[in-house]
């Protein structure tokens, strides 16, 4: 059995690469079993969540609680790209997630750590609501 995490099996990479290709979005255990089962790949739930917890382990993948559930989310974190300093903004319509890196809310977590004494967590940091494409689509529909 491969359980070091250095081991690179197929089931692995065919997880990583889901989660590279979706790395826009929060994807649930579920959502990675689906997409395995209709790539012909079966894949057990607990080995998902094994290999999910040896990518968190390597800094390769985030784990998030989100949307007032109690299952857990998992995006990919870019090697290259830091998630430590910046807000995640998370449309409620489409799922898109966006990175927000913007002078305010650098001064927002300052005021908050100065004042209050708080430190946030930027990586687990999620903001909900609807983006510029889904309020446009909105206004669309609206108005025909």
């Amino acid at each position: 059995m491969n359980s070091g995490s250095g081991y690179k099996t197929k089931q692995r990479q065919a997880i990583l690469d889901y989660l590279i290709q979706n790395k826009e979005k929060h994807v649930t255990v579920s959502k990675i079993s689906d997409y395995l089962e209709s790539d012909g790949n079966h894949v057990g739930v607990t080995t998902i969540y094994r290999h999910l917890d040896k990518l968190l382990e390597q800094g390769l993948v985030r784990k998030y609680t989100v949307d007032g559930t109690t299952s857990a989310c998992f995006q990919y974190t870019d090697p290259d790209g830091c998630c430590s300093e910046h807000f995640h903004l998370k449309c409620e319509k489409c799922g898109k997630l966006y990175h927000l890196s913007c002078e305010h809310v650098s001064e927002l977590c300052s005021h908050i750590y100065s004042e209050h004494g708080f430190r946030i967590n930027l990586c687990r940091t999620v903001l909900y609501g609807v983006c510029e494409n889904c309020i446009s689509e909105e206004k669309g529909e609206i108005s025909e």
